[in-house]
């Protein structure tokens, strides 16, 4: 009857509907074996090559080395637990099978919840990587990316919902720099706002002067893939300088847990802060990195040390385990993941603030 619990128990958690994700979805998802990632990278700058004077030899190059960086993965794992009086509220009647179908129904609800919750961790390491450029962990702890200030472009002495803004001339410097700064050369890129930026670049007179914008929109001319942009509500798409940007609106929300000490706790806030926006390439090079996670559902061999110590490779974990107290029984059940978002091509994108 165990076995048959937890087979039907992680059937159950994989059918799950999760959050949207939109811009954790902008990261491909990369497996680790262990819990630990190198980053190797180094600028190549577009220099041209020198000719040399015919019968003098090579001209030598000095190459720089990579500049390696070491992550590692931060581990979540949220616990719940399910008492005797919980499970054993049996209608008269109910036979074995109606009470184990209880069981697992019960767990499963749990474990939907911690499910989400690790789900808006990874969203919430997303979005503090974009627009913040580190990550910062329980306890204070910072994973820090390095992103430019340049990179963090504020608008506050022209806000968009005033005349003198040139919202697309923004946009397009914030392009270049890219391109510069990122040694990429995409044609087509994305823009994220929350409802407020929205709002206000769609209102702006310089905007509406510079484009037919509200005369009419391709929503059908757009080759982002659907999966993903699940979340997000796509307004259409206009040339700026030499690029083609499509404008995207996101506003999912999370609530800042309370008791750990994080800015804002208790109060809802959105993945993209409001007044700011996201913009990024086409095929962004950004990861996301699942750590190995050890495997408490291994099952026992009696006698033998190290049974529930065994690293398994998938990106969330449900587990579930019976705790013997004095003659009573409780189930502990939860989920555990080990996600690592990072934005490796740093100056790839920028974010833009104080829009509003």
């Amino acid at each position: 009857m165990a076995d048959v619990i937890r087979k039907a128990m992680e059937i159950g958690f994989d059918k799950k509907q999760k959050p949207s994700m939109l811009l954790a979805n902008l990261f491909k998802k990369r497996q680790l074996k262990g819990i630990k990632i190198e980053l190797q990278g180094r600028v190549v700058e577009s220099y041209y090559s020198v000719d040399v004077k015919l019968g003098t030899g090579g001209r030598y190059n000095s190459l720089d080395e990579y500049d390696k960086r070491d992550f590692i993965v931060p581990e979540y794992n949220d616990i719940g637990s399910l008492t005797e009086e919980d499970v054993f509220k049996a209608q008269f009647g109910q036979t074995e099978y109606d009470q184990t179908a209880r069981i697992i129904e019960a767990i499963n609800d749990g474990q939907e919840i911690f499910s989400d919750k690790q789900r808006r961790a990874e969203e919430k390491q997303a979005s503090d990587g974009l627009f913040n450029g580190k990550i910062v962990l329980a306890g204070g702890n910072k994973i820090d990316f390095k992103k430019k200030t340049t990179h963090s472009i504020s608008v506050s002495s022209a806000k968009w919902n005033t005349d003198s803004a040139d919202p697309d001339s923004v946009i397009l410097n914030a392009i270049n720099l890219c391109t510069t700064d990122g040694k990429i050369s995409a044609s087509e890129w994305n823009i994220f706002f929350e409802d407020k930026g929205l709002t206000a670049y769609l209102a702006n007179k310089n905007v509406q002067a510079a484009s037919n914008w509200n005369s009419g929109i391709k929503r059908s001319d757009i080759n982002i893939p659907e999966e993903l942009t699940p979340g997000g509500m796509f307004h259409g798409r206009r040339t700026i300088g030499s690029y083609v940007v499509n404008f995207w609106s996101y506003n999912e929300k999370y609530t800042v847990p309370k008791g750990f000490g994080f800015a804002k706790e208790g109060q809802q806030c959105g993945y993209i802060p409001d007044g700011c926006a996201l913009i990024v390439p086409m095929n962004p090079n950004f990861y996301r990195y699942y750590g190995a996670i050890n495997n408490t559902n291994a099952p026992t061999t009696p006698g033998i040390g190290g049974n529930k110590l065994q690293l398994v490779e998938q990106e969330q974990l449900p587990y579930a385990y019976d705790v013997l107290d004095d003659g009573s029984a409780t189930t502990k059940y939860g989920v555990k993941s080990r996600p690592l978002l990072i934005p490796a091509g740093i100056d790839e994108f920028a974010t833009i603030h104080d829009i509003v």
